[in-house]
């Protein structure tokens, strides 16, 4: 049976289109995001309706999609009204669950996968239970998306190994004082062999 796609959602953004489609299929509904290359060309900015993320399904599946889609639109907004009223309320009492650090004790670290931005202290923005257990949503204070956490292999406080987890690269700084060390050898060694040469010349 052939895929007829249908429009049930117009995104604000390319990163809500995403969360969508993923709500969907936790429910069964395969979707998909369009425009996603056209918005990204317009720097996510308001150009127009026409550019905006949108969310396809079966046309078989168009009116139970609209209803979820609702249900996502109204979760969000009450998410943002609970942030707000709640701004000044320490972390721990938004999100008792989250995790620490065996060691140290120490909160882990996490990051937004949209715009990278890391830390302990994101607000929970939604819990969503169902029979595969929670689906935790945090807010980013500097894209304002919501994401689902990744956290951090080693603790930011100790160096504790979780034993899973986001690896950090090796740093640039590292790999620019390796560079200098060959270039220091390589200029010892042109040196040498043209001392060498002159001292063979004029003997």
């Amino acid at each position: 049976m052939s895929f007829r796609p249908t429009v049930t959602y117009s995104a604000a953004s390319s990163p809500q289109a995403h969360l969508l489609v993923g709500w969907l299929a936790e429910r069964g509904i395969v979707a998909r995001v369009t425009n996603d290359f056209t918005q990204a060309a317009g720097g996510d900015l308001p150009i127009g309706w026409t550019a905006a993320a949108k969310v396809v399904v079966d046309e078989a599946d168009a009116d139970s999609a609209r209803s979820l889609a609702a249900e996502f639109d109204a979760r969000a907004r009450a998410s943002v009204g609970t942030l707000d009223d709640a701004a000044e309320a320490p972390p721990d009492e938004a999100w008792n669950d989250w995790p620490t650090c065996p060691a140290c004790g120490e909160r882990r670290q996490t990051e937004c996968s949209y715009c990278g931005s890391a830390g302990n202290r994101f607000r929970l923005a939604d819990i969503d239970e169902d029979e595969r257990g929670q689906r935790i949503l945090l807010a980013c204070p500097a894209c304002d998306d919501l994401f689902q956490p990744k956290f951090y292999r080693l603790c930011a406080q100790c160096g504790h190994d979780f034993g899973g987890g986001i690896s950090i690269a090796p740093g640039r700084s590292t790999d620019d004082t390796r560079r200098v060390w060959v270039l220091l050898s390589a200029m010892g060694i042109c040196a040498a062999f043209i001392g060498g040469y002159f001292y063979w010349l004029l003997r």
